[in-house]
């Protein structure tokens, strides 16, 4: 069989399949202990930014915060008695009236009353911070895909209480060979295939490239994302997604098979008219590989537009073999 050479215009096409994930996924923990006393939301529900999701009593750290007040009221008062005292102090000493040792002692003090007053505002922040953390929100609009924490249950700092899912976006990571990775860029558009909504298709683009291939696959990572605005892309849902690499330039591409590999060097033969009859003439060319398209060559010299060539049977033949056009040699 013979075919003319000539130019296409070509872009590429691959179809990976993946696996929907989320955009992000917060682990929710108990940050502090106590009873807990109110709960906003159940596992499953879908819940906005701000939404109060656990509330632990907070007497006692409502305790501590008026006890670290106070400690603080205490402190400030004794620094400016402090100062006071150190500026009388001076005064005195300019008129040799009071001693050095005096003036030392005013000094101390008013030094031990500053790190008083810095004690107590460290410890206050820290039972404001306590008191805070008596109460969970959601960081974001999303779905609490786990939720184990009750009305009366007494949690533990690190306690796992949930998990929380941002569906605002879906995302799914392919892998890719190295010479398919150096044909894709952050940015490109892909089209995403769902087995659960047959017949329709989701347009998103490519979020991240690796720069690195995974030791164990050496596949470079992908990462596609896929708005989600209606929340009907879900983690866990099998995708496939699909990728038109290139600029649809005219490129000259010829079936792998009709060329013959020899010592490294690429062949193929091309169809001419010696007068009598048509020969298979062997002519070397330079091709390269077509990213996501395995069973051609691009060529990139050796054979001109309108030439003809064999493309089944190659490698039976040899130089100015005798060839019909149906693909068989003369007797």
């Amino acid at each position: 069989m013979t075919q003319r050479v000539h130019s296409v215009q070509i872009r590429s096409r691959v179809e990976i399949a993946g696996i929907l994930e989320a955009r992000r996924r917060v682990q929710l923990f108990a940050e502090t202990r106590g009873p807990v006393i109110e709960v906003g939301a159940e596992q499953l529900d879908r819940v906005k930014a701000g939404a109060l999701l656990v509330k632990i009593d907070p007497l006692s750290a409502e305790v501590s915060v008026e006890r670290a007040e106070a400690a603080v009221a205490r402190h400030t008062s004794e620094l400016e008695l402090a100062r006071s005292n150190l500026e009388r102090r001076r005064s005195l000493e300019q008129h040799s009236a009071a001693s050095v040792s005096d003036l030392d002692d005013a000094i101390n003090g008013e030094k031990v009353a500053a790190a008083d007053l810095r004690e107590g505002r460290a410890a206050l922040k820290l039972a404001r911070d306590d008191l805070a953390k008596k109460t969970i929100r959601a960081l974001f609009d999303g779905v609490l895909r786990t939720f184990r924490v009750e009305v009366g249950e007494y949690v533990r700092e690190g306690q796992q209480i949930g998990e929380l899912l941002d569906l605002s976006t879906a995302r799914a990571t392919i892998g890719l060979s190295d010479r398919e990775i150096v044909a894709v860029h952050a940015g490109d558009p892909a089209t995403v295939r769902v087995e659960a909504y047959s017949g329709e298709t989701f347009t998103g683009s490519i979020l991240r490239v690796g720069a690195a291939s995974d030791p164990v696959s050496k596949k470079f990572p992908v990462e596609i994302e896929l708005p989600n605005a209606d929340g009907r892309l879900l983690p866990g849902m099998v995708a496939v997604v699909i990728l038109e690499i290139g600029s649809g330039a005219a490129r000259t591409v010829i079936p792998r098979d009709a060329t013959v590999d020899q010592f490294g060097l690429r062949f193929v033969y091309v169809v001419e008219d010696d007068g009598n009859d048509l020969v298979a003439v062997r002519r070397r060319v330079v091709v390269r590989l077509l990213p996501f398209r395995p069973g051609e060559f691009e060529v990139i010299s050796g054979l001109a537009e309108g030439d003809e060539i064999v493309v089944s049977g190659a490698r039976q033949l040899g130089d100015r073999t005798r060839v019909r056009r149906n693909g068989s040699s003369p007797p």
